[in-house]
């Protein structure tokens, strides 16, 4: 029997939009749009965990709109009412962020002095990436949903079961850290401050406030701090063991960050939500939260974490990995995407080894869906990606190894290496030799060129004859005119390439001088002879 030709294969997302229906079933949600979720928190630079997160979201929303016909939107919320606990490793002037500490991030200023805040500015970095991605979403601040009243409502509900509500939570806390625990932190009425290790006395729930105090009796450990600090030390301008009424309600409070991501869900009236790995624990408390409220919760897809080269998490305040700008100058949109949509639950290194590998999977994916009666499962994955037209010319890694072979000293130079290698019909898009280039200028390894010993006279004598012929013949061939420098001296070769490109191989010398230029290739020879040693210098203990 032959096969369905239009057959095509379920994947996760379809099995996604699956669990999705069957939640909307459950809980009696038959019109309006169905409301995807992400949360970003801005207090530090986009990473690759961070845009996944959207993107794989927004695969899955795509699959539901073509399977239920319903119409959906996707909220992503910037955690701007967070407070800054460690100052980012990754921003400029660390020690002008720490008298902020403490502060939420929309009123920390923005160390680039561009932004607003640091929020914003991190949220405007984000925007950017989601825009070249080309994913349809709306990014609003938590201190907006938080000052509107947006969230008043589910407040409101929290309170109303404060107490078992809090120590559910709590109880996924160090017991060191549950003796100053509640899941709202107020701001501070006198410092601005989100006060984080507080004792609620009271709660109103009608009113909307709480009573807490400051204990004076708790130890505060903070990120790297090696001891704890007194709440005196901690809090400095706060009234200590002093009780406090604030509202909860209008942003006079802000709850901690698993009741938040609850409170979050809840109000937002989420259907379906991302998180990684390392949130597990966290997304069982979600849970937990929901049923303790007597709510449906959203479906929650939880994937596999992206680790740098050294296996370890990458991390927004760190900076560890492939920084996302660089990756996103290397890695071609549609490339980027299939990393993303492949495998999302298993863990996945991201570094600028994976880039080639990436770039040219959608070319496989390509040459696959071309089979009529087996490319259905390909041209499933290349729809999901949103990969209209399919890619032509070399493969990425094809162009990588011309660049490692051949040494351009410039983009242009790489430009012509790769009209020499490749015919008219199957030469590089100009993005792609761009997003080559880049690669290849992370990739390389800082040339190194060899000191020219002038001991060895048969180097020396043909470097200077080689810049005394460029210099004197601006306009010759440079091609013709190594040839007769090395008029005599055939085993300079391998001298010349250690001196010129730090290695004792590469492109044909002629090529390559032909191809960098007189002008620029007279530039490199001079250096080459600057930096030769002479005996008398060695003896007494010159460079080598």
């Amino acid at each position: 029997m032959s096969a369905r030709l239009d057959h095509v294969p379920r994947d996760w997302c379809a099995v996604e939009s699956d669990r999705i229906a069957a939640l909307l079933e459950r809980r009696g949600q038959v019109a309006g749009p169905v409301v995807f979720g992400a949360g970003f928190g801005p207090s530090g630079l986009p990473h690759v965990g961070t845009v996944s997160e959207v993107v794989r979201t927004s695969f899955v929303r795509r699959a539901f709109e073509e399977a239920t016909g319903r119409s959906t939107r996707l909220v992503v919320v910037a955690d701007d009412m967070d407070a800054l606990r460690k100052v980012p490793d990754t921003v400029p002037d660390r020690a002008a962020l720490t008298p902020h500490l403490g502060m939420p991030l929309h009123r920390v200023p923005d160390p680039w002095g561009v932004a607003p805040s640091l929020a914003e500015g991190m949220v405007d970095r984000l925007r950017r990436v989601l825009d070249v991605m080309e994913v349809d979403c709306e990014v609003v601040r938590s201190s907006d949903l938080y000052r509107s009243g947006r969230h008043d409502s589910a407040i409101r509900a929290f309170l109303a079961d404060f107490a078992e509500v809090n120590a559910l939570v709590g109880a996924s806390v160090g017991a060191l850290r549950r003796r100053s625990y509640s899941i709202v932190m107020p701001v501070s009425p006198h410092t601005g401050r989100v006060v984080e290790h507080t004792r609620v006395l009271d709660v109103d729930p009608h009113r909307g406030t709480i009573t807490y105090e400051i204990p004076e009796d708790v130890v505060i450990q903070r990120p790297g701090l090696d001891h704890g600090l007194e709440p005196h030390e901690h809090y400095a301008g706060e009234p200590i063991g002093e009780p406090v009424t604030v509202s909860a309600l209008g942003g006079g409070g802000k709850f901690q960050w698993k009741a938040d991501w609850a409170l979050r869900l809840l109000s937002g009236d989420i259907a379906y939500e991302m998180h990684g790995q390392d949130l597990a624990d966290s997304a069982r408390v979600v849970r937990q939260v929901f049923e303790r409220l007597r709510r449906e919760p959203p479906v929650l897809f939880e994937y596999g974490l992206f680790v740098d080269e050294r296996g370890r998490k990458i991390s927004k305040t760190v900076g560890n990995g492939f920084a996302l700008d660089d990756a996103l100058g290397c890695l071609t949109r549609e490339g980027l995407r299939m990393l993303l949509y492949r495998e999302p639950r298993r863990p996945r290194r991201f570094d600028l080894a994976s880039v080639p590998r990436a770039d040219d999977a959608v070319r496989h994916e390509a040459r696959l869906a071309g089979d009529p009666r087996r490319g259905a499962g390909a041209r499933l994955r290349l729809r999901r990606i949103g990969a209209t037209a399919p890619p032509g010319g070399p493969r990425f890694g094809a162009l990588v190894r011309v660049l490692a072979a051949c040494a351009p000293v410039d983009h242009a130079a790489a430009v012509a290496f790769f009209e020499r290698v490749f015919p008219p019909g199957r030469r590089p898009e100009p993005d792609l030799v761009a997003r080559a280039w880049r690669f290849h200028l992370h990739a390389r390894p800082a040339p190194r060129p060899t000191v020219p010993d002038t001991t060895d006279t048969t180097a020396t004598t043909v470097l200077r004859r080689l810049a005394d012929a460029l210099a004197s013949a601006p306009h010759a061939d440079p091609g013709v005119l190594l040839h007769k420098a090395l008029d005599g001296h055939p085993g300079a070769y391998r001298p010349l390439y250690l001196a010129l490109l730090g290695r004792p191989h590469g492109p044909r010398l002629a090529t390559w001088l032909r191809i960098t230029g007189t002008r620029r290739s007279l530039a490199l020879v001079r250096d080459a002879l600057s930096r030769a040693v002479p005996p008398s210098d060695r003896s007494e203990g010159g460079s080598p």
